[in-house]
C-alpha cells in the first residue's frame, strides 16, 4: 500500500553537522570568554593605575601642607646651617628638611622637627631631625614609609628651591617632582610636578 506520508519524514542530522556544529559553538565561546578575560584585565589595571595616581596625589598633597607651614613658630623653627631658613634642601635634591609649630608648643619639640626624603624608592618622613639636610638625609635609620612600597615603586623625587628676596624679606617657593610606578607593572607609570610657596616670611 502507498504510504502518502512519506515525503513528510524529518531526518536528524547528520555527524558532520554536528561536529560543525560543536566547532562553530566553541569557536565563539572561545572568543566570549578571551574577551570576558581581557575586559577584566584592563578593568584591574585601570583600578590600579588609578590607585597609583591617588596615592601619589596624596603623597604630594601631604608635602605640600607641610613645607607651606615650614618655618612657622618664629626664630626656633628655621633650618639650615646657620639656622636663618625655612627650609633646607640636600645637595642631592631628594631630601628636605624644615620645622614648624603644629601643635602651639612653648618651646621647639622632636615632632616639630621634619624631613622628608626618597631612600629605596619609597618616600620616607622622620621627625627629630637636625638643621641641616645634608647631614639629616645621610643617615638611614629612623625614617617611616609615606609610599606603599609593596604597591608602588617611587622612581623619582625631587626638590628645587627658588627664592624672591626684598631689602626686608625673603620669599621661597619649592617645586616638587613625583615619580612613581606599579610594583606589579612598571609599564603603569604617573609623574607629578607642583610648586609651593612657604607662606611664612624670612624677615632680613
Amino acid at each position: 500500500m502507498l504510504n502518502i506520508h512519506a515525503k513528510d519524514r524529518q531526518h536528524g542530522f547528520s555527524l558532520v553537522e554536528l561536529l560543525i556544529a560543536l566547532l562553530l559553538g566553541s569557536v565563539l565561546l572561545a572568543m566570549i570568554i578571551g574577551l570576558y578575560v581581557t575586559g577584566v584585565s584592563t578593568g584591574a589595571k585601570s583600578l590600579k593605575y588609578s590607585r597609583l595616581r591617588t596615592d601619589l596625589q596624596s603623597i604630594i598633597a601631604i608635602m605640600e601642607t607641610d613645607i607651606r607651614r615650614a618655618g612657622y613658630g618664629g626664630e626656633n623653627y628655621l633650618v639650615g646651617a646657620t639656622g636663618d631658613k625655612g627650609i633646607d634642601i640636600n645637595s642631592g635634591g631628594d631630601c628636605i628638611v624644615y620645622y614648624y609649630n603644629h601643635n602651639s608648643s612653648v618651646t621647639l619639640e622632636s615632632s616639630n622637627q621634619m624631613a622628608f626624603s626618597f631612600k629605596d624608592s619609597t618616600i620616607k618622613f622622620k621627625t627629630g631631625v637636625g638643621q641641616v639636610a645634608n647631614t639629616v638625609c645621610a643617615v638611614t635609620t629612623g625614617w617611616t614609609d609615606v609610599s606603599d612600597d609593596q604597591f608602588i615603586s617611587i622612581t623619582d623625587l625631587a626638590f628645587t628651591e627658588s627664592i624672591t628676596s626684598s631689602a626686608s624679606a625673603t620669599i621661597r617657593s619649592v617645586k616638587i617632582e613625583l615619580a612613581g610606578e606599579l610594583v606589579s607593572d612598571s609599564a603603569y607609570t604617573h609623574a607629578i610636578t607642583t610648586r609651593v610657596q612657604v607662606r611664612n616670611l624670612e624677615f632680613n
